[in-house]
Formats: C-alpha cells, sequence, structure tokens
C-alpha cells in the first residue's frame, strides 16, 4: 500500500525557541535546516536533528521541539487510510461538539424555566 504525505505545518523557529505540540504516531519532523532537539512524552529516547533529518513520531501525547540554532521544520502527516480515517473522525467528533453545544444551548433557551423564553 502506498503512503502519501501531506505537509500540514511548517514552523521557522529563532534560536532557544521552545515548541510544545500534541503528537500522534505516525506524524514527522523533517528539518529543512538548523538543528533542533525533539523529546516525546512517554519516549524513552530524544532525538537531535539536523538539516535533512527526520524522525517518525511514536506516542500520543506532548512531543517539544526546542531550536538550538535557528532552524525551519515542517510537521508531516502520512496519510494512508488509518491516517484518513483519523482525519474523517477528527472532523465528525468536532463537527458532533460544535452541533452538541449549540442543541444544549437552544434546549436551555426554549425549556420553561430559561428566563429569556416566551410564554
Amino acid at each position: 500500500m502506498k503512503h502519501e504525505s501531506t505537509v500540514f505545518k511548517t514552523l521557522d523557529l529563532p534560536g532557544g525557541s521552545v515548541v510544545p505540540f500534541p503528537s500522534l504516531p505516525g506524524e514527522r519532523v523533517r528539518v529543512l535546516y538548523g538543528r533542533i532537539w525533539l523529546t516525546e512524552e512517554g519516549s524513552l529516547s530524544d532525538a537531535v536533528l539536523a538539516p535533512g533529518e527526520e524522525v517518525a513520531l511514536g506516542t500520543r501525547g506532548l512531543a517539544v521541539i526546542e531550536a538550538l540554532s535557528p532552524a525551519r521544520i515542517q510537521l508531516i502527516e502520512s496519510i494512508g487510510l488509518a491516517g484518513v480515517v483519523l482525519n474523517t473522525k477528527r472532523r465528525l467528533t468536532r463537527s458532533l461538539t460544535r452541533w452538541a453545544r449549540q442543541f444544549a444551548a437552544l434546549t436551555t433557551r426554549s425549556s420553561p424555566g430559561y428566563a429569556g423564553s416566551r410564554q
């Protein structure tokens, strides 16, 4: 099965900057220039990456990048069948959550005890 990749974020980091972000297994971090240090929650090893190097994230949780020098990095998402399913699940969850909040707000406003309801 062929896996395609999509760059979903490119970051320019000043030297010494620290960037925490949520990590998902299968995502990758690629260094275009500069040097970075990468650590992941739940992982026993850290990585120091130079230009042209990349590493796959292995855990779900928090990852932290520190730019050891000015750096440009790419966060890359692997799009295979699992990636498509995961992205669809994320979008549906966000939509359902938004719909549930709107529905709850409407039902609260139209309930008999609500001060703003018309009767």
